[in-house]
C-alpha cells in the first residue's frame, strides 16, 4: 500500500500563458501535475502546487517526442509529470523534471496499450500518463515510477465502470484522463492501494466553479487535474483527496 499525505499547503492555477508559468510558482511550492488545453493563441496550461519538503522541480514545454525522451537523461533530472499538446500526427510534450535523491522514474512516449502494459508489474508503477491520438490510432506517454505494490491501468472504459473496478479491487484512483472516442465518453485510468482509501474522489467534465465548490465540500486537494477546451469552455476532470484537518 502506498501512503499518500496530504500536502502542508496546496493550490491551483489555470488560464496559465505559456510564456509565464514562472509567475505562478510561488516560493516554497513545488508544482505536481500539468495539464495543457486550448490550441493556438488561446493555448494555456493548468497546474496542481503543493508547499511539501523535496527537491526543487524545473519545467520544460514544447517538445517533440524525440527530444522529449532525450531531455531528462541529457539533464541528469527525473521526470515527474507530463503534459501534451496532440494534433493527430503532431505533438508536443510538456514535462515536470527533478533533480535530488527519489524514486527512480523513466519516460516512454508514443505507446500502444499493449506496450504500456508491459512496463508495468508489482515493482513499477505509472506516476503519469496522457493519452492522445497519432493519425487516428491511440497513445499514450508514461512517467514510470520504480515502487513497490500493484498498480492498476484500465482503458476505453465509462465513468460506471470505472468506479465499480476501483469498488471491487479496493484500489484509489491515481490519475484519470477523459476523451471521445465513436461519440461517446470514455476514460483511460491508474490506480493502486493507498492510504488515502475512501476518503478519495473523482469528477469529470465539470467547470472551475465546480472543481473549486467540490474541493471545499469535500475539504479536499486536488491530487490530479485535466483540462481540456471546448464549444462550452474549460472543462476538467479532477482526483481529490481529503485534506489535513
Amino acid at each position: 500500500m502506498v501512503v499518500r499525505n496530504p500536502p502542508e499547503s496546496w493550490f491551483w492555477s489555470h488560464d496559465i500563458d505559456p510564456g509565464h508559468f514562472d509567475d505562478v510558482v510561488l516560493p516554497g511550492y513545488r508544482p505536481v501535475r500539468l495539464s495543457s488545453y486550448g490550441k493556438g493563441d488561446r493555448r494555456r496550461f493548468a497546474a496542481v502546487l503543493f508547499r511539501e519538503p523535496g527537491p526543487a522541480r524545473s519545467y520544460v514545454i514544447d517538445l517533440d517526442a524525440a527530444a522529449v525522451e532525450a531531455h531528462p537523461s541529457q539533464n541528469d533530472a527525473r521526470p515527474v509529470a507530463i503534459a501534451v499538446d496532440a494534433d493527430d500526427s503532431q505533438r508536443r510534450f510538456s514535462l515536470l523534471l527533478e533533480k535530488g535523491s527519489g524514486p527512480l522514474t523513466s519516460l516512454h512516449v508514443d505507446l500502444d496499450e499493449v506496450s504500456v502494459r508491459k512496463l508495468l508489474d508489482d515493482r513499477h508503477g505509472i506516476a503519469d500518463f496522457v493519452t492522445y491520438l497519432v493519425d487516428g490510432a491511440r497513445k499514450y506517454a508514461v512517467v514510470l515510477e520504480e515502487r513497490s505494490g500493484p498498480s492498476w491501468l484500465f482503458t476505453q472504459i465509462t465513468a460506471r465502470e470505472l468506479d465499480a473496478r476501483l469498488a471491487e479491487l479496493g484500489a484509489t484512483l491515481l490519475r484519470v484522463r477523459a476523451y471521445v472516442e465513436g461519440g461517446q465518453r470514455r476514460f483511460a485510468a491508474v490506480a493502486e492501494r493507498s492510504s488515502v482509501g475512501k476518503e478519495a474522489w473523482w469528477y469529470t467534465d465539470i467547470d472551475g466553479d465546480t472543481v473549486a465548490r467540490r474541493l471545499d465540500h469535500n475539504k479536499a486537494y486536488p491530487f490530479d487535474l485535466d483540462a481540456t477546451r471546448d464549444e462550452r469552455g474549460v472543462r476538467y476532470t479532477v482526483v481529490m483527496y481529503r485534506n489535513r484537518e
